[in-house]
């Protein structure tokens, strides 16, 4: 027969039994607010480790209870006057939505009248393991109808399981008339009591990281308000992974804790790290700003299996397992082949708030999961600048690989030079020569036939040596309709003479990219719009120089000819300008390295 565990206890205060306490650290103990209300100095009595004596001990944190019966945070951290060499309580996993099976046998101890000395013990089941009364307690029944009701002086005993003595809750009231107590279960003491959070399993966080994740709160709380409502942040974070936020968060950590404690059904994702990230956004201080994204970054690194794909290739998502159905090799696997891309997205929109505003979002891929670096709402004069730091910083989730910047801009602005941009312009090589950049259709990126299309087709590149080059010459009399039907039939890149500066060659490409055509070039500055131009127009003359660089080579790799092309045509010195100098445009969507396309409305984070 196993004894009782020395960590039940018994709370008094001038020689009156006020209920229960249980011990959850050497020196800390956990009782009701109600328990302790009118006392702040009590001791503290272990009747199964008699010889450690009565103990005083003072109360050093409170929940929010304000009360009454009905009001949520009735609870208490008491700290004893110093350690006691009894082992304290281990709590119990969290059960999961989907538990089957009657719930288990729980037992409380508490000390009821007539029982103050040696206590007594009842006998408990929850009604509803799943289901939460104001989102705040378990309802649980009095199990056997006879003997001990868990009446007064059970307030503040741990409801254990009787199987294993595993704590689930602790007991804050009784009602004797429907013989029905309630218990607060223990991932709810952690949000009233953070320093219970360290203690509480979360299949999702190691009791290290939500030791660091609670200092990290504590300095957010102290440099001051946030800018945005945490409930916008919480619900930010967590609706991306299906994550329905309850209540209404009543500060911070209430807010961070629900995100942990939910995180273990989010599939493998991370919504922890990207709650860290969106407050590592919105806080001022830098030394907080880079300790909350080096926590982010630790708990995916934590969390996330290490790939290990064939010599030199990789795949869709890194998972050796999956469904064939949904992995695909996307690099070459000879040896000596290139290492895989790690792609950056930067996702512009314009903004429905005016038209001098943007949103914009950088995330990371990393094994087929998408990282959140930042979204923000803001003017379009910032854009630039602001897009080349967050750059920068997505390049510290980056594992492996090589980095792939991808712009998903609205089609109206596919001939923005972004690989031009810098933060000081003339004092910095451009982002374009620093690392390969190519831009993305956004419209397409949310349309489902096309990126069905697009996967399709890359299928078939990635069996290609070649890339011949499809051109549309400044003579094309093709209209829009016959050009995208013409276009189906392509497996190579297409090439423009012309950029899209005016009505006919915008409704030309809009063709191109309906049709859907994965690799579209052009030079940034060709042709003027208007009349067809001669055979050897400037159009024409650029696309013969680029089909002789990419011809060759697979399609899979044009972005790194592109990025060499621009660095030579930067660096180029000679009495004429560079052929390319003028700047060269790439669309080169694969949708199977850039998941998840979800379109941007107004930034919850804005």
């Amino acid at each position: 027969m196993r004894p009782s565990p020395a960590w039940h206890a018994r709370v008094d205060h001038a020689g009156t039994v006020l209920g229960s306490a249980f011990l959850i650290t050497p020196d800390t103990l956990l009782t009701c607010a109600h328990v302790v209300h009118h006392a702040d100095e009590i001791s503290v009595w272990f009747p199964a480790a008699q010889a450690v004596g009565s103990v005083p001990a003072r109360v050093t944190a409170r929940g929010a209870w304000g009360g009454s019966p009905s009001d949520s945070g009735d609870i208490a951290l008491l700290t004893l006057d110093r350690p006691v060499g009894v082992e304290p309580v281990v709590f119990a996993e969290p059960e999961g939505a989907d538990d089957v099976g009657a719930p288990p046998r729980l037992v409380a101890y508490g000390f009821p009248e007539g029982y103050g000395q040696e206590g007594a013990q009842t006998e408990l089941r929850m009604t509803a393991p799943g289901q939460l009364i104001h989102n705040e307690w378990n309802q649980a029944e009095y199990w056997s109808g006879y003997g001990q009701e868990p009446t007064y002086g059970f307030s503040g005993s741990a409801a254990m399981r009787a199987g294993d003595g595993a704590v689930v809750g602790m007991v804050t009231s009784y009602d004797p008339g429907a013989r029905h107590a309630r218990i607060i279960p223990s991932w709810v003491l952690a949000r009233h009591v953070p320093a219970v959070a360290v203690l509480v399993p979360t299949p999702g966080c190691t009791p290290e990281e939500k030791r660091e994740l609670r200092e990290l709160v504590q300095w957010v709380e102290r440099s001051g308000p946030l800018p945005v409502p945490v409930e916008r942040l919480v619900r930010a974070a967590a609706s991306r992974f299906g994550l329905a936020v309850p209540a209404v968060p009543d500060d911070l950590w209430q807010g961070v804790w629900y995100v942990v404690t939910e995180s273990h059904v989010t599939g493998g994702h991370f919504p922890v790290a990207e709650l860290a990230t969106l407050l590592a956004d919105h806080v001022t201080d830098e030394e907080l700003r880079r300790a909350l994204r080096v926590w982010a970054r630790a708990h995916r690194a934590r969390h996330t299996p290490e790939l290990t794909p064939a010599a030199g290739g990789g795949t869709l998502d890194g998972a050796p397992h999956a469904a064939p159905d949904t992995v695909r090799p996307l690099e070459d696997e000879r040896p000596g082949s290139p290492l895989p891309w790690a792609p950056i997205l930067v996702e512009v929109r314009r903004s429905g708030a005016d038209s001098g505003t943007v949103l914009a979002e950088v995330s990371v891929y990393r094994g087929g999961e998408r990282l959140l670096v930042k979204a923000e709402h803001l003017s379009a004069g910032r854009l630039r600048g602001w897009v080349v730091d967050r750059i920068d910083e997505a390049y510290e989730d980056i594992v492996g690989g090589r980095p792939l910047v991808a712009f998903a801009l609205p089609r109206g602005w596919l001939n923005k030079d972004v690989d031009q941009w810098t933060r000081k312009r003339d004092k910095e090589p451009p982002l374009g020569c620093r690392t390969p950049v190519v831009v993305l259709d956004h419209d397409r990126r949310t349309r489902g036939r096309h990126q069905f299309e697009l996967r399709r087709v890359w299928d078939e590149l990635d069996r290609q040596d070649g890339s011949p080059l499809h051109r549309i010459g400044c003579a094309t009399r093709h209209r829009p309709p016959q050009l995208s039907v013409l276009l189906q039939d392509v497996r190579g890149p297409v090439g423009f003479a012309r950029p899209p500066t005016a009505a006919r060659e915008r409704s030309l490409y809009g063709a191109a990219l309906d049709a859907p055509a994965p690799i579209v070039l052009w030079p940034r500055s060709g042709c003027p719009p208007g009349e067809p131009c001669a055979e050897n127009c400037e159009g024409a003359g650029f696309l013969e120089r680029i089909a002789e660089r990419i011809s060759l080579l697979p399609p899979s790799e044009l972005p790194e000819t592109i990025f060499r092309l621009r660095k030579e045509a930067f660096l180029h010195e000679g009495p004429e300008p560079h052929w390319a100098a003028a700047g060269v445009s790439l669309v080169w969507e694969d949708p199977r390295r850039f998941p998840e396309a979800r379109t941007l409305g107004r930034s919850p984070v804005s």
